[in-house]
């Protein structure tokens, strides 16, 4: 499949989407460094301002080279320029079969904003893409990423029983998916 980019900009009725770049890297690190974040999304939590910046510089762009996923974004209020969370395609399980990702700041759980830039993503995902289908993963545990799956209309395909999480605790591993044609009807 050939490497398609994302627009560098996407708006909702709050939010701007929009590459990030390394000078994001302070208002990443303010959320990519807290345990409560980081953990049930499965990565340990960020050690420091140049490890973000590294990881804006060469690990992501490498990535998404290598595994020919298109970029994501940062998050943003409307009004604002700093990233409150991030909202990529994470991992490429066939040629036009992604998975979403999220991560957002604690002071703005609770308030439909995932939601609402995971919608765009998923307009992005099936329109520009072409995507058959979209899929998330997520702990059992994290109740919070469940609702979000649910809200956007994805069904629980598997659940597979005492998995690992990232620190090594037993879990449920959860995965839900969206085809293209459930995600057109709701349009």
């Amino acid at each position: 499949m050939e490497q398609v980019q994302l627009p560098e900009r996407l708006e909702t009725e709050r939010l701007v989407l929009r590459v990030r770049t390394v000078a994001d890297a302070e208002d990443i690190f303010d959320y990519a460094s807290l345990p409560e974040v980081t953990w049930p999304a499965g990565f340990p939590p960020a050690e420091s301002v140049e490890e973000e910046e590294n990881y804006l510089e060469n690990i992501m762009p490498k990535r998404w080279i290598e595994q020919k996923i298109p970029s994501g974004y940062g998050i943003c209020l409307k009004g604002t320029n700093k990233v409150i969370g991030s909202i990529d395609f994470n991992n490429r399980h066939a040629d036009d079969v992604l998975e979403m990702g999220y991560l957002l700041h604690p002071d703005y759980w609770g308030q439909g904003i995932v939601t609402e830039a995971a919608r765009a993503l998923l307009e992005v995902g099936f329109t520009l893409l072409n995507l058959y289908k979209i899929e998330i993963e997520c702990y059992g545990y994290n109740k919070a990423s469940q609702r979000i799956a649910e809200k956007l209309g994805f069904t629980l395909e598997a659940r597979i029983r005492d998995r690992k999480d990232a620190q090594g605790n037993r879990c449920d591993d959860l995965r839900y998916g969206l085809l293209k044609s459930e995600w057109e009807g709701k349009q």
